[in-house]
């Protein structure tokens, strides 16, 4: 169920040049609201979509969805038997692609406590559970969820899930477990981007890679950018 948004409820969205803030609202109620403020953001039915979706086209989501579902078919394996963990869920986009898909049991993961109550008012039933935890220190609550994939939808990335949360999660797979999730061209593997480098992400995923078997790599536009250009990604999916 996508939730309900009333005819210029939100008004015109203008960006700031350095993507820190959004301004959003009908005349004479306009207002700015933090870029990554998801706290916000979440807390107003409909908001996220408008914003990035409408308004920026954000694509990660159902890139790498669609990308998870051709490596399923071209393993043969049912996504009604797949147990997946939505890692960064926010406010369940990607839950919802995920069913779509055909996935049998989705579980959530996000750290901000507003991403659940969303999910929960817009989109109820979508998740098996949904659990609000840091990864980085609690991964191990999914040990014994019987996980057979791991998703990382738009998540991945400076200021948001660190390296080592995406390797612990990682590790709760069993062997031939499933990954699937977008990345920065500067955070891969021989990255030589300092900003990307910073992350530690470029050094994982060649670790990654190296003890895994990619199934899947797509170059794609994640989103527009507030100035038009192009925000670019890449989706890997691949099996421990």
């Amino acid at each position: 169920m996508e939730p309900v948004i009333a005819i210029d409820q939100f008004g015109a969205i203008a960006f700031s040049p350095d993507e820190s803030w959004f301004e959003v609202g009908p005349p004479g109620e306009r207002r700015r609201v933090g870029f990554h403020d998801y706290a916000t953001i979440y807390a107003e039915p409909g908001l996220y979509e408008r914003v990035f979706i409408e308004e920026l086209g954000m694509r990660s989501t159902f890139e790498v969805v669609r990308l998870f579902g051709e490596a399923l078919r071209g393993l043969d394996i049912d996504p009604a038997e797949q147990r997946v963990l939505d890692l960064g869920a926010g406010n369940g986009v990607g839950g919802t692609a995920l069913r779509a898909l055909g996935v049998g049991s989705v579980l959530a993961v996000d750290i901000e406590p507003a991403a659940r109550a969303a999910a929960a008012r817009d989109r109820p039933g979508v998740y098996e559970d949904f659990v609000v935890a840091d990864l980085a220190r609690d991964a191990d609550q999914f040990a014994h969820r019987g996980l057979t994939a791991v998703v990382a939808l738009s998540a991945i990335g400076p200021g948001h899930v660190p390296p080592v949360a995406l390797k612990r999660t990682l590790g709760l797979l069993e062997p031939g477990g499933l990954y699937a999730f977008a990345v920065m061209p500067a955070l891969l593997p021989g990255s030589e981007d300092e900003v990307g480098r910073a992350t530690g992400y470029p050094d994982y995923l060649a670790e990654l890679l190296a003890r895994s078997e990619e199934l899947a790599r797509e170059a794609y536009v994640h989103r527009r950018q507030a100035d038009g250009s192009p925000h670019e990604a890449v989706a890997l999916v691949g099996r421990v």
